[in-house]
């Protein structure tokens, strides 16, 4: 007794159809793979380790200006052979390094990451790092992340442990307050925050003369 026959391996059975069938297959596996590279080089652009999103407060009551200083000392063993910092403040910031200005500038969602080399103002001892920032709205975000020839690949990161200040003092006193934490990347609007292409220009700031 034959058994009726399945009208899907009826199609399958003509090399049209079957044809079209493996090209779909292959089309959805490699949009698949595409996606999933494409979510791996995102997270490797971001290049900030488990760095955390930090501001000054989560309570805005009413939209306004504000600008504090975050900060958080560093202890090393030695002077780095090579220090690069990596910054992105929505709407601006000013890097500091034991009390010298490194460099500064404004970013917002879709920039890239404003990269530092800062070696030669760190010491051996207690190093204090200070991130002015601030935006019109009152409500921003700021993300640090530092890569050390002594301790590696982001060796320190903006988290809980930073502390901040509306007072520019706090730049060579350190923060009084518990930084606000919002998360980690990816969190809207800024994704996952870059490193710059080559070919790009006002990211990179070269370090003036501590």
């Amino acid at each position: 007794m034959e058994l009726p026959e399945n009208p899907r391996e009826r199609l399958l059975s003509r090399p049209s159809f079957a044809l079209l069938y493996v090209l779909a297959l292959a089309i959805a596996a490699t949009a698949a793979i595409r996606a999933t590279l494409r979510a791996h080089s995102e997270r490797e652009l971001s290049r900030t380790g488990k760095a955390q999103w930090i501001w000054y407060s989560r309570d805005v009551k009413e939209p306004g200006p504000i600008a504090f200083v975050a900060t958080r000392d560093v202890v090393l063993d030695r002077a780095p052979d090579r220090a690069t910092a990596k910054v992105f403040a929505d709407a601006w910031h000013v890097l500091w390094i034991n009390g010298k200005r490194v460099g500064g500038g404004k970013q917002g969602p879709g920039d890239p990451l404003a990269l530092y080399e800062a070696a030669s103002w760190f010491r051996a001892g207690v190093n204090r790092i200070a991130i002015e920032a601030g935006s019109e709205t009152g409500v921003g975000g700021l993300l640090f992340s530092l890569d050390l020839s002594l301790s590696g690949r982001d060796a320190v990161v903006s988290d809980e442990r930073w502390r901040v200040d509306t007072s520019s003092a706090a730049i060579g006193a350190g923060g009084k307050y518990r930084a606000a934490v919002w998360g980690r990347p990816p969190m809207y609007p800024w994704g996952w925050p870059r490193l710059p292409r080559p070919n790009e220009t006002g990211v990179t700031t070269a370090p003036s003369t501590p």
